[in-house]
């Protein structure tokens, strides 16, 4: 059995891993803005055909603001699963693995990996035990409370526990909630009184504020952010400075702009082509404009605009003109556009 893991210091922080978001280039923007301790990887898919993407092993097989990369797994054979691990034998760079059990995307759910995975315990026990023989590596799980009900969790996180994982991530939602409804961070607590191994809180974490909350009311490790470091990338610097009781560091939107700049680039520097980058790129703005008025002005005109010139110059309204710039970006979304119907906006 391995020695036992743990993190250097207390109040871990990661960055979640984001599918078509979480790239090496993106790890290294959120790096420049306040690293965090760690990043985890989009996932590979493990299946029989499986070919290991060279995006992701790019960004997990490097350091980025020096800190270390966690490649994610998810699949649900653990013969697969197992091949990959040998596979791995190739790239001594990469000493942390994580098995996905909490994507709640359907086609994912449907074939039984991510989170499909939490109606079969016992298949999750058989991949974990053929993951912690196989790999000699820190192995750590992300997973849900439940697939349908929160009731599950108890018996999911022993059977995860009794595997030997060296820390678990959890996020604090069941797979049907999606990203919907409240979190339940009583369960967190749970998990931190049932385990001898870290627990990471995840799910909601919008800002430095509430994730000093769950680390005080949990007795949790550190918290993993993740849509919410797209939209502030500077929530990890923020982290650390309210749980230090420093003056915590406010960027103003002329920062969001430059941050915008620096996605934009790139996105059209990829050595993949992007047929449209302008679409790319709403992707991360549909975070970020939580964030840049109270009103949804910005994420309406933004969504309407039509090509990378036009989406620019919406952003440079929003963030540079007429004084914009020097407003300050909120710490947290403005409630009153996150409760709204997208179609509103």
């Amino acid at each position: 059995m391995p020695a036992p893991f743990s993190f250097h210091g207390d109040n871990a922080t990661f960055l979640a891993p984001m599918q078509d978001i979480c790239d090496a280039r993106f790890m290294d923007i959120v790096a420049s803005r306040g690293v965090p301790d760690f990043f985890v990887s989009e996932y590979v898919r493990i299946h029989e055909f499986f070919n290991f993407d060279s995006r992701v092993l790019e960004a997990a097989a490097n350091l980025h603001g020096g800190r270390p990369v966690c490649l994610q797994f998810i699949g649900s054979d653990p013969k697969h699963i197992g091949r990959a691990i040998a596979e791995l034998s190739k790239y001594p760079e990469i000493k942390m693995l994580d098995l996905n059990l909490g994507c709640p995307a359907p086609k994912i759910y449907k074939k039984d990996a991510g989170g499909g995975l939490l109606r079969h315990p016992e298949k999750i026990s058989s991949i974990l035990r053929a993951m912690r023989s196989a790999w000699s590596g820190v192995l750590s799980v992300k997973m849900r409370l439940g697939f349908y009900s929160a009731d599950e969790f108890p018996r999911l996180l022993d059977c995860v526990l009794e595997n030997s994982p060296d820390f678990i991530s959890v996020h604090a939602r069941t797979v049907s909630q999606l990203y919907r409804g409240e979190c339940d961070y009583s369960k967190i607590a749970y998990a931190v009184s049932a385990a001898r191994i870290p627990v990471i809180a995840n799910g909601d974490i919008v800002s430095a504020k509430k994730a000093k909350g769950i680390i005080d009311a949990t007795g949790c490790a550190g918290v993993m952010v993740g849509r919410h470091a797209v939209r502030n990338p500077w929530i990890f610097r923020q982290i650390r400075e309210t749980l230090s009781g420093r003056e915590v560091y406010q960027p103003r939107l002329s920062d969001v702009r430059a941050y915008v700049d620096e996605l934009a680039k790139a996105i059209l520097s990829s050595d993949s082509e992007v047929r449209h980058p302008d679409s790319r790129l709403k992707k991360f703005l549909n975070f970020i404009g939580l964030g840049i008025d109270p009103e949804g002005a910005f994420l309406y005109k933004m969504r309407r605009s039509r090509g990378m010139d036009e989406l620019m110059a919406v952003c440079d309204e929003f963030m540079l003109e007429n004084s914009a710039g020097d407003k300050y970006f909120p710490f947290e979304p403005y409630p009153q556009i996150c409760s709204r119907p997208n179609k509103e906006l």
